[in-house]
């Protein structure tokens, strides 16, 4: 018998090597992609009655966004929820930022704003500056966002209905993402491309998984689940950057897409399971 030359072993080992790494990209993807597609969309479930509204509590910490600041603000003025208070951290901004959510709370009672002027040891920015709205606030349910997130006006109608429904403790959106210029396109769609690839947000609704998904623009969580997550003083040294809280892991997780909070995307609810946060 004539031995294989050593040669043709690698590049028969190659191929199948290929392939194999192919095969498995390829089934992932479409594993991701099968399970995005199944996700319902925020705009099937229609907005809350008044008595079916529980009190919510959003809050959002604000670091120099005067440029963005006042757009935000409009859409949460705008917002048509009956049960609802506003808490904002103006955390040590340099600009006008702290004038502008005193003016905005002045004309808008709904809103209070708060005022950090010096970080405690221990805590990064950010995580301080949303455990001292959690501790200002008397909501049921809590959502945390961004201080440059834009809102539809019932989102939060419907996103009261969702929870309900599927009879999860939190909920994660993804809104519409403003792009400008071909490179900024590019690679916001890869990273979104990345981010499914990464968390199989389909497997989210699985009371037997530990998968897991966050996205920072819009973090409603049971106020029960959040704070038996540990709240933010678990995360007090985490660069959570825009991600309001998505180091901690509740009992139920649902995903949508994003313009701030619109209704482009779509969710998965997980019912059970224990709460965690990472860094123990």
């Amino acid at each position: 018998m004539t031995p294989i030359p050593a040669a043709k072993i690698e590049h028969i080992t190659g191929v199948w090597l290929f392939g194999l790494i192919a095969f498995f990209w390829i089934f992932h993807g479409l594993r991701v992609a099968y399970g995005a597609l199944r996700l319902p969309r925020i705009k099937d479930f229609a907005p809350a009655r008044d008595s079916d509204c529980p009190r919510i509590s959003l809050i959002f910490a604000a670091r120099d966004e005067e440029e963005k600041l006042p757009a935000a603000l409009a859409t949460l003025a705008a917002l048509n929820y009956p049960n609802l208070e506003i808490i904002a951290v103006d955390d040590r901004s340099q600009d006008s930022t702290g004038a502008i959510l005193d003016e905005f709370a002045r004309r808008h009672p709904q809103l209070r704003a708060l005022h950090v002027t010096e970080l405690p040891n221990g805590w990064l920015g950010k995580p301080h500056a949303l455990q001292r709205g959690y501790k200002e606030s008397a909501g049921e349910w809590l959502l945390f966002t961004d201080a440059d997130v834009r809102f539809a006006p019932d989102v939060l109608r419907r996103a009261a209905s969702l929870v309900k429904e599927r009879a999860v403790d939190h909920l994660t959106l993804f809104g519409d993402v403003e792009m400008h210029g071909f490179w900024e396109t590019t690679l916001l769609t890869f990273f979104g491309m990345a981010f499914h690839l990464a968390t199989d947000p389909y497997r989210v609704g699985n009371p037997h998984s530990r998968a897991y998904v966050g996205v920072g623009a819009f973090q409603m969580v049971k106020r029960a689940a959040y704070e038996a997550a540990g709240t933010h003083r678990r995360l007090a040294m985490e660069v959570v950057g825009h991600e309001a809280g998505e180091d901690c892991e509740a009992s139920g997780i649902s995903e949508l897409r994003r313009r701030g909070a619109g209704y482009g995307g779509r969710a998965v609810a997980r019912r059970g399971g224990k709460y965690h946060a990472r860094g123990d």
